[in-house]
């Protein structure tokens, strides 16, 4: 048996279908494009829905007879125009919801700053107290110990713990209501 470079060429009757329905798919391919690129007023996305309605068309035809290869392509297109414009519609959906979380996580620069003038605030008024409360203050409430573990590190009673703490907390109470996060207007 020879090999023959030809192509093979089917010899049953369903080839002829198919060649019509090619022929009929590049006919209708120009105004199809045309027809795209008026709706879409823009060249660049009728070609691209153009080129795979018409592989979508093509890769149907040969597996399917077609009655109507210009319809076929056509309906093809649609149907690629409304997965796009979907699929732009969800993307834009999921991208606003990011910048809303974006917006709940991310201090805007104002908020930083204000931020950043009550904590200077607060660390001042800390700074102002007498040492011991200022101590006892920031081992209990900066470094997490107990009131028994300050208490014997420093030589106080678990009472007098307890009173430096309520008196720094006292110190701190009118800059609290000034922390406060304000609610957007």
């Amino acid at each position: 048996m020879q090999a023959s470079c030809e192509p093979l060429e089917p010899t049953h009757s369903a080839a002829l279908p198919q060649r019509q329905a090619l022929a009929d798919l590049l006919a209708s391919y120009a105004d199809l494009r045309h027809y795209l690129a008026g709706r879409l007023r823009n060249a660049a996305d009728a070609g691209d829905i153009a080129q795979s309605s018409f592989a979508q068309a093509y890769a149907h035809a040969l597996e399917h007879p077609v009655t109507n290869a210009r319809a076929l392509l056509f309906q093809a297109a649609r149907n690629l125009w409304i997965d796009g414009q979907r699929r732009r519609r969800t993307e834009a959906s999921v991208l606003e919801a990011w910048r809303a979380r974006q917006d709940d996580t991310v201090p805007s620069a104002e908020r930083i700053v204000a931020a950043r003038e009550q904590l200077a605030r607060v660390i001042a008024r800390i700074d102002r107290m007498p040492r011991l409360r200022r101590d006892v203050f920031a081992r209990v409430r900066l470094h997490g110990h107990t009131h028994a573990e300050v208490g014997s590190a420093l030589g106080l009673s678990q009472r007098a713990v307890e009173q430096h703490v309520a008196r720094a907390v006292f110190d701190l109470s009118d800059l609290a209501a000034s922390c406060t996060p304000r609610s957007a207007a």
